[in-house]
């Protein structure tokens, strides 16, 4: 009998996470105009102020506002539901499955935050090479990137499960 994880961890240091998430963002939101961007690492690593009404890399940014925000919001719930039954139904192998669970939750609760109060989700990270630009992201954004990549490491890590007795001999 597998014993499912309890909940109340799992949604406090979530909120945890999606809290200082959004710590962060009303701090640059406060002390950057729009577009403002600092250097911290010349020619690699800039704190910047920008806003994205799209998806990861921008995606679907050219959505009309109120069907764009409507369409992020309904998704990021989605996610959210599938990343809680996952939790609740199929629990991860070990503590790093488990955490990936969380990240990806916080980050998803953090960025859905953005999306409710603004219509878009704050961007402050932006590294850079000569020319080469990655999208910019926050806080929220690397909890579900790390998130999924323990999620599937415990994937991979796990072995099998093997069939019931009785099946196929």
């Amino acid at each position: 009998m597998s014993r499912r994880p309890g909940l109340k961890p799992f949604f406090l240091i979530a909120a945890l996470f999606a809290l200082a998430d959004q710590a962060i963002k009303q701090i640059v939101v406060k002390t950057f105009s729009l577009h403002e961007s600092r250097t911290v690492v010349t020619d690699f690593f800039n704190l910047v102020y920008l806003r994205n009404s799209g998806g990861a890399f921008s995606i679907l940014d050219g959505l009309p506002p109120l069907w764009g925000r409507l369409f992020f919001i309904c998704a990021t719930l989605a996610a959210l539901a599938f990343v809680l039954y996952l939790y609740r139904s199929h629990p991860p192998g070990n503590p790093w499955g488990r955490a990936g669970m969380i990240l990806v939750f916080g980050g998803g609760l953090g960025n859905l935050v953005d999306r409710v109060a603004y219509g878009e989700v704050i961007d402050y990270l932006l590294f850079y090479y000569g020319q080469y630009h990655w999208p910019a992201f926050n806080l929220a954004d690397s909890g579900i990137t790390v998130g999924v990549g323990l999620m599937i490491a415990d994937l991979l890590r796990s072995p099998p499960e093997t069939a019931s007795k009785g099946e196929g001999g």
